[in-house]
């Protein structure tokens, strides 16, 4: 018994000091590659051993002492329609701007191609804030709420 349980703790103790060999070998044009099995010319590479951390188990969500899911859920709403707000301001900003489809041209737009990039953002702004107006509502509407 003690004979098989040494032979297994020697093959289990050599497994884990066990590297691969990686070997570095730089061609005539210069090129660099690595390689784990040596080629003509190349050298052994010694790497520090490699470091293993276990990966963290997460544990279920923990919440403060107190707090029911109904204050959980109303700090998250009004987190959200804070955000909403702040997007719509944006949005009106940019909508103002784009002064329904022709906004004033600037006098460092002499390029006219300056000016179409300018309204090309205005119209991907609008689009970016709408999107995101809309997907926090949605989020909103999945937690209960429907937007004030």
């Amino acid at each position: 018994m003690k004979i098989k349980s040494s032979i297994l703790l020697a093959i289990f103790s050599g497994a884990c000091y066990a590297q691969p060999q990686l070997y570095k070998h730089v061609d005539k044009d210069g090129k660099t590659s690595y390689s784990n099995a040596p080629l003509k010319d190349a050298k052994k590479l010694d790497l520090p051993p490699l470091t293993v951390i276990p990966a963290i188990k997460l544990k279920a969500k923990i919440k403060p002492p107190g707090l029911s899911d109904t204050a959980d859920n109303e700090a998250r709403r009004m987190v959200i329609e804070e955000k909403i707000a702040g997007e719509v301001i944006l949005l009106e900003e940019i909508k103002k701007e784009y002064n329904k489809g022709e906004p004033d041209r600037l006098g460092s737009e002499r390029n006219y191609q300056r000016y179409l990039d300018r309204v090309q953002q205005l119209k991907d702004g609008m689009a970016f804030h709408e999107e995101n107006i809309r997907v926090l509502r949605a989020e909103l509407q999945s937690l209960g709420f429907s937007q004030r």
